[in-house]
């Protein structure tokens, strides 16, 4: 009997430790979660975006602006990468970890499928961002705004006419449920007039490239790094806008310490939304990222509200509530996890 009990013991002993043991599941579902968590962050973070713009307009021109936003991001991230190689020697020197040194160290494989990719999604991005800039000069943010975020239904249609993608009911309802709390968001603003139908049209383009650079993005992220990913969507933003801004004879840098803060905080503000969309679509469809991105306006809302002090109408109000349903919707669907499982 003693030797039955101590085979029985063992045995939930054994069973007590699986149990303790994180399942894959368990790890999966919080990965999930922490990229949801960083594609909202970003949405957060890029809520300021078009102030910063708008700010940093006021002593330079819009191809101007993207250019100084690249240089000072790509310069934020060099001290980055510098601070990261101090601290690796240092670790080295030590003895402390030679693990650590490894796995920093494994080269990086550069097929030409991995640099078309690099180009595709740098020159998307690029695309998207000085035709956004533009955008602001030629229309109101209301209008640039409302039609910027109709990216997610050419992502959605993209993936699924292109690459076969299958979205559940639920993504679909939610995500015409979130549009249309978009829509009704931008009743109180939104405004076609002739003399800004050039700028509606730059955010239609604007919309449309941004939808080609979430899909690029989402199929180069498990190849390179996120720094070397965004070295080279900056590197490529560098070299097309310094010649945008020449050739329109713009005032290339700020003239004051304003100017300056803002063009910094933009570059820095670049660097941080980057960075957690390339975390984010390791995890998460570009459908659903551009459905998330439908946030943006309800943040830039309440920013100001909260900063410049403006008024949030009751047709606000209900628009906010009707995106934030549709979102819950889409989020639930099973098919956003399977996307989640299926993309490593």
């Amino acid at each position: 009997m003693t030797i039955q009990y101590s085979s029985n013991s063992e045995k939930i002993g054994q069973l007590s430790l699986s149990v303790l043991e994180t399942s894959p599941d368990i790890k999966t579902k919080e990965s999930n979660n922490m990229a949801i968590a960083a594609i909202l962050l970003a949405v957060g973070t890029l809520a300021f975006t078009p102030i910063l713009i708008r700010s940093s307009q006021t002593e330079v021109g819009a191809d101007a602006s993207i250019f100084n936003r690249y240089w000072i991001a790509t310069t934020f991230l060099l001290l980055w990468n510098s601070l990261r190689t101090v601290r690796r020697f240092w670790i080295k020197s030590q003895n402390l970890s030679s693990q650590l040194d490894e796995q920093t160290s494994s080269p990086i494989s550069y097929t030409s499928q991995t640099v078309s990719l690099l180009l595709v999604s740098g020159l998307f991005l690029a695309a998207t961002t000085v035709l956004w800039s533009w955008s602001l000069t030629q229309t109101n943010v209301a209008n640039s705004a409302l039609i910027h975020n109709f990216s997610i239904f050419f992502t959605t249609t993209a993936e699924w006419l292109f690459f076969k993608q299958r979205f559940h009911k639920n993504f679909l309802m939610g995500g015409a449920i979130a549009v249309g709390g978009i829509i009704l968001l931008g009743l109180n603003d939104l405004q076609f007039e002739l003399d800004n139908l050039l700028g509606d049209i730059v955010s239609f383009v604007s919309s449309i490239a941004f939808c080609g650079f979430l899909m690029s993005a989402e199929r180069v992220r498990d190849r390179v790094s996120a720094t070397t990913t965004i070295f080279w969507w900056y590197g490529i933003g560098i070299i097309l806008t310094l010649p945008l801004a020449l050739i329109n004879h713009e005032q290339l840098f700020p003239i004051s310490w304003q100017g300056w803060y803002s063009a910094i905080v933009l570059g820095f503000n670049a660097v941080i939304v980057h960075f957690l969309e390339i975390y984010s679509l390791r995890k998460l469809s570009a459908s659903f990222v551009a459905l998330v991105f439908l946030l943006d306006p309800i943040l830039t809302s309440i920013f100001a509200w909260w900063i410049f002090g403006e008024t949030l109408p009751w047709l606000n109000l209900l628009a906010f509530s009707v995106i934030l349903v549709g979102l819950y919707l889409a989020i639930s669907s099973p098919s956003v996890a399977m996307n989640f499982e299926g993309d490593k």
